[in-house]
């Protein structure tokens, strides 16, 4: 079979390269051009603003930004320096060990010798703005995927769709369906970084011990005493590594933001790419790296103490 099926194509690609038909034929191509762009301004006239009751979408980037991301940078900034890096300390001391706070606490002090601290600290804002964004959406959506498998086969496109689309793509729709600014920023980044989430805590459900679920349904629980007696806590770990994983992907788009307005480090990454000048991006690039370090020993020391106390 082995020989038949490479002779098969042997013929196959001589008959090709004899006939000329090397390029795709043109007949065969679907221009989604057009309806894509169409759908897309259908979205822009009509969900832009004007909606009746809940408003549109650029009235929602407003009182985002005004109601939630505001505050939060106002409230970073207005702290004194080492009153911030007690916080810090404090957290993941909490969470961690000393030497997870002393990390934690050297990678924000970076932060202020490179010179960078309140746009470091606006970057903060958006990222835990969207940090929290998107683990409300993806818990629930998880959620209802490990409980349902229509719901997750529905969801299984969709997410490969996003996970596999250039971090580049997203911001087409979201500029045009919510202009410019820290709000659409946000917005991009919670796309990119919902995916993983779902996943990550819709396969942690899944796997949790058959036997625990059905000893809980023996005593009369209900379903949602059984997600949240049973259920969420046996799957602490994956709950755990999806926050991790939030975060840093959440982190990776604050370029991209910088790109649509997102301001603060994206854009002076974005300025010193556009301009050749290596020291403000370099600077922008290393405080991006203080701050990811920085949550990262915030968030991931949780799950290596479980692991030693299992």
């Amino acid at each position: 079979r082995r020989a038949v099926l490479a002779a098969v194509l042997a013929a196959v690609v001589l008959l090709g390269r004899l006939t000329g038909a090397l390029a795709w034929p043109g007949g065969w191509v679907a221009d989604i051009a057009a309806p894509v762009n169409t759908a897309k301004d259908w979205m822009v006239d009509h969900l832009y603003s004007g909606v009746p009751v809940v408003g549109g979408t650029a009235d929602w980037a407003a009182h985002f930004t005004t109601w939630v991301l505001d505050p939060i940078r106002d409230g970073l900034q207005g702290l004194p320096w080492w009153a911030l890096l007690l916080v810090v300390a404090a957290v993941a001391w909490l969470i961690g060990t000393w030497r997870t706070a002393l990390t934690a606490t050297l990678a924000m002090a970076a932060i202020g010798v490179l010179g960078v601290w309140k746009p470091s600290l606006d970057t903060l804002s958006q990222v835990l703005a969207a940090v929290a964004v998107t683990l409300v959406i993806g818990f629930g959506a998880a959620v209802a995927a490990a409980r349902s498998a229509r719901c997750e086969r529905m969801l299984r496109p969709v997410l490969d769709v996003c996970q596999t689309m250039p971090q580049f793509v997203y911001l087409i729709p979201v500029v045009a369906l919510f202009g410019v600014g820290r709000a659409p920023a946000a917005a991009a980044a919670v796309v990119y970084a919902l995916p993983a989430v779902i996943r990550i805590v819709g396969q942690g459900l899944r796997q949790v011990d058959p036997g625990a679920l059905e000893a809980a349904r023996s005593l009369g629980a209900t379903g949602a005493q059984q997600l949240w007696q049973v259920q969420l806590p046996l799957a602490r770990r994956a709950l755990l590594l999806a926050v991790n994983q939030c975060v840093v992907l959440v982190l990776a788009v604050v370029v991209v933001g910088g790109l649509v307005g997102g301001g603060a480090l994206g854009y002076n990454v974005v300025f010193g790419l556009a301009q050749g000048d290596l020291a403000t991006g370099l600077v922008a690039g290393a405080a991006i790296v203080c701050l990811g370090l920085m949550l990262d020993r915030v968030t991931q020391p949780v799950e290596r103490h479980a692991r030693k106390g299992a």
